[in-house]
């Protein structure tokens, strides 16, 4: 299986709706990350598509989606074309115009919680468990972390030049959780996202940009696969970056921790091989290959939600012998001896 590694960023807002960027400007901070794609994703609407900017700049590639709704239940889409209605108190009638329309669809931050000293304590959850036909769901936000880690603006402007990678540290416990339940009855994407805005401060004179775009773009990062190289037409790699986020066939990197790309995991069975986002029967040959991208990290599979099996080698081949569904997780030790998340797989499902 011939795998192309791409590295792009999802969940980003520019002056279309409440960014602080143009989508050029944007791009650009998304080519000093080092970045291959990005999707900006603008509240209720698709001007940046309107406007003609899909497409490469600075030799990244820009696609666009939108994030439905305002009070509640956030809906990221992907792949359409047109915007659709919001529709806070049902949004199964979102879902149900997206995937009409060709798209797809995330859930945005559904497990946030609120803090009073933010945004005069609002917060945008999701609490409608009961729909169905979407896509995936975003299991780490950065700016939906951060802003719950801290119980003052004073403390949090404090800790802004101390630690600003508080956002990137750990995923929600109970988005988590939410996906392990759900992925076992059904294909389930997981995916992170900054929820990059630029944040913009004034104090009398004095102005203060928080959380750029660039840092942002060198924290919780996509890691999409590809069975061919990207195209260099924008339509063809449109499909296939979409394709790749439709079916789960990506990592979450936290790269921040350090570059996250070389990861692997892939199941074999038989003569047949998967990848993340895939299908494959059991068999007595069945088994999970996990490679990491450092013999610093602490591989970590799961079955279901549950931990099966723990290795500090790089490479390790553990062999399956009953269905579920499978993902990985590697944990990477700091300069102070500490293990953080850095890396979460897509599931492979083994029938």
């Amino acid at each position: 299986m011939n795998e192309h590694e791409y590295t792009g960023h999802l969940h980003i807002h520019s002056t279309y709706s409440d960014g602080s960027a143009t989508v050029p400007e944007i791009a650009a901070d998304a080519a000093k990350a080092g970045l291959d794609f990005i999707t900006i994703t603008d509240h209720n609407t698709l001007e940046g598509l309107d406007r003609g900017l899909e497409g490469w700049h600075e030799g990244v590639l820009v696609l666009f989606g939108t994030e439905i709704n305002l009070r509640k239940n956030h809906y990221i889409a992907f792949g359409v074309r047109n915007t659709v209605p919001q529709n806070e108190e049902d949004p199964q009638q979102v879902i149900d115009a997206v995937n009409g329309l060709g798209g797809f669809g995330y859930l945005a931050h559904p497990v946030e919680k609120g803090n009073p000293a933010f945004l005069q304590g609002r917060f945008y959850p999701w609490d409608k468990w009961d729909a169905v036909r979407y896509t995936g769901l975003e299991i780490w936000n950065f700016g939906s972390l951060w802003r719950y880690a801290y119980r003052s603006k004073l403390q949090a402007f404090f800790w802004y030049f101390v630690d600003p990678y508080r956002g990137a540290r750990y995923p929600d416990p109970r988005g988590l959780a939410i996906w392990d339940s759900l992925s076992s009855e059904r294909p389930l994407v997981a995916f992170a996202g900054s929820d990059a805005h630029g944040i913009k401060l004034r104090f009398g004179p004095f102005k203060l940009k928080i959380f750029p775009y660039d840092f942002l773009f060198r924290t919780l990062n996509t890691h999409i696969l590809l069975e061919e190289k990207l195209h260099t037409g924008v339509e063809r790699a449109r499909e296939q970056v979409f394709g790749a986020l439709r079916t789960g066939r990506f990592f979450i990197g936290s790269d921040y921790l350090g570059r996250t790309r070389g990861f692997r995991f892939t199941a074999v069975s038989n003569e047949n091989r998967a990848s993340m986002g895939q299908e494959i029967s059991l068999s007595p040959s069945a088994g999970l290959r996990v490679v990491s991208p450092s013999r610093w990290g602490l591989i970590r599979i799961f079955k279901n939600g549950r931990l099966l099996h723990e290795s500090r080698r790089q490479e390790i081949y553990y062999n399956v012998t009953e269905p579920g569904t499978y993902r990985v997780e590697v944990h990477r030790r700091t300069l102070l001896g500490k293990l953080l998340p850095w890396i979460y797989s897509n599931p492979i499902y083994i029938r």
